[in-house]
């Protein structure tokens, strides 16, 4: 009975690091396909500089609008957006809802401009410029619709984007979910002082 214990287990043993090598090859013949796949069809294309201006030009705007009395506050806000961003992006590119056939950098599958970038400093400034609910709500509602309605058709014509199942209004609804999850978030774990209406 002791040998077949062991016999079991070694066989265990021996399946796992099997399972673990063939993950691993996995993993390495991907990255090859990747990087290969990002220099002959990716970097330096009109859309990767497209990528790059999108991860660095909202930076420079936030940068001079920044209400600096407010800052750890909005600061604060925009680390949420990017967290949560980032983890649904991850999320969505493991389970196939979307991939980037032209990304910034080959090995990721998230968008840097867009979830280190574009969609938090969106946020930021709204979440900056209009600290009342209602005023907050209508801007966060219009920047949805011109980020699920224009900005992500175009980033699907571009090529920078593919969707398997996963529509624009799903987009929309995301946006607006995020948007104000996260201010409730923010406003409930913050001086009341930083988040009066007056500056």
């Amino acid at each position: 009975m002791g040998k077949i214990n062991r016999r079991y287990k070694n066989s265990s043993v021996v399946e796992a690091k099997t399972m673990s090598d063939q993950l691993h090859e996995i993993q390495q013949n991907g990255a090859h396909v990747e990087l290969v796949r990002w220099l002959t069809s990716g970097v330096f294309t009109w859309q990767w500089w497209f990528l790059l201006a999108g991860l660095i030009v909202p930076w420079i705007i936030l940068l001079k609008l920044i209400d600096r009395k407010r800052a750890h506050v909005i600061w604060f806000y925009g680390l949420m957006i990017l967290i949560i961003t980032s983890f649904t992006d991850d999320l969505g590119a493991e389970i196939g809802t979307w991939v980037y056939p032209i990304k910034l950098v080959p090995y990721s599958l998230i968008s840097f401009p867009f979830d280190f970038s574009v969609v938090p400093v969106a946020q930021m400034l709204i979440f900056q410029y209009f600290r009342s609910w209602k005023k907050f709500l209508i801007a966060l509602l219009i920047q949805a619709m011109i980020f699920a309605f224009i900005g992500e058709p175009f980033s699907v014509w571009a090529g920078t984007i593919t969707y398997y199942g996963w529509t624009y209004y799903y987009s929309f609804l995301y946006y607006i979910f995020t948007g104000s999850l996260t201010k409730a978030f923010v406003n409930y774990w913050t001086p009341k002082k930083s988040n009066s209406l007056n500056p």
